[in-house]
């Protein structure tokens, strides 16, 4: 079995490289959904986790290999692949700048909500001029989709680091709420804008957006969900929504000093979620 498991592993190495290759300006949500589609379970995070270690994490590395595979001949790169591969160039000199937008976007919008949330607050509190915002973003919405997308991005690499070596389903679903608390207590504004947009309307085309982020994540649970040994009585879909909607409550709550999150995540699923199933 563990063999299997191993062969299994490298196939969707080798499929995820492959596909850095072949499509190299998609991103790991685009890339683990055709991977799924072509019979390949693996998660977002898992796609991002294979590019990483093969030194093609950015689509600027990917795009930069598959150029310099030309040995000289005309480039196999794409009008629109190329005109991103200037753009990476140019992010990757400005990204200490890049970053510092962000965080401050992400004080801004946590503080003060998306609607209220003006761009020159926050070009303010990033200490550049307004209209330099636009080098970075193409928009207010882009910016705070960015934002987002940054607070799952950290949720799914802790919970990669939390599922490594572990292969008991009990003890993977343990980790993985322990993680995602473990992300939630630690009350930054890239956090608290990734958790309160469940509870915040937002436009409709920034909306679809976010749910991209938020499905592609909440996968991760329904495997691990599926993975437990549940009487076929239980709603998986149910117990997925209502157990991330109390992890993600906790945030509200949590004070430190009592209980660390790994004794909540312990407590959560032997005396709530495993104890009724005797």
């Amino acid at each position: 079995m563990l063999f299997g498991m191993a062969k299994s592993a490298r196939g969707a190495e080798a499929a995820a490289l492959a596909l850095a290759r072949r499509r190299p300006e998609i991103g790991k949500v685009r890339a683990a959904r055709e991977l799924r589609r072509s019979g390949i379970r693996i998660s977002p995070s898992g796609v991002h986790a294979i590019w990483r270690r093969n030194g093609l994490g950015t689509s600027y590395q990917r795009l930069l290999q598959r150029k310099r595979k030309t040995n000289g001949t005309a480039s196999p790169l794409s009008d629109s692949q190329l005109s991103l591969l200037k753009r990476g160039r140019i992010s990757r000199r400005d990204y200490p700048r890049r970053e510092q937008l962000i965080e401050a976007a992400a004080a801004v919008f946590n503080h003060r909500g998306y609607d209220s949330a003006s761009l020159r607050e926050i070009c303010e509190a990033a200490g550049i001029l307004p209209g330099s915002m636009y080098h970075y973003f193409r928009s207010k919405e882009d910016l705070f989709a960015t934002v987002h997308a940054e607070g799952f991005r950290r949720l799914n690499e802790s919970l990669d680091r939390a599922l490594a070596g572990k292969t008991d389903p009990w003890q993977r679903i343990e980790a993985a709420i322990a993680a995602h608390l473990g992300e939630l207590v630690k009350h930054t504004d890239v956090s608290g804008v990734t958790s309160a947009s469940l509870f915040h309307a937002v436009p409709a085309a920034l909306q679809r957006r976010l749910d991209r982020d938020r499905d592609a994540y909440e996968d991760r649970f329904r495997a691990l969900i599926s993975a437990l040994n549940l009487p076929t009585a239980v709603d998986q879909s149910l117990l997925r929504l209502t157990l991330l909607g109390a992890i993600n409550w906790t945030r509200i709550w949590y004070r430190p000093g009592k209980k660390t999150p790994a004794q909540i995540a312990q407590h959560l699923v032997n005396e709530i979620l495993r104890r009724p199933l005797g």
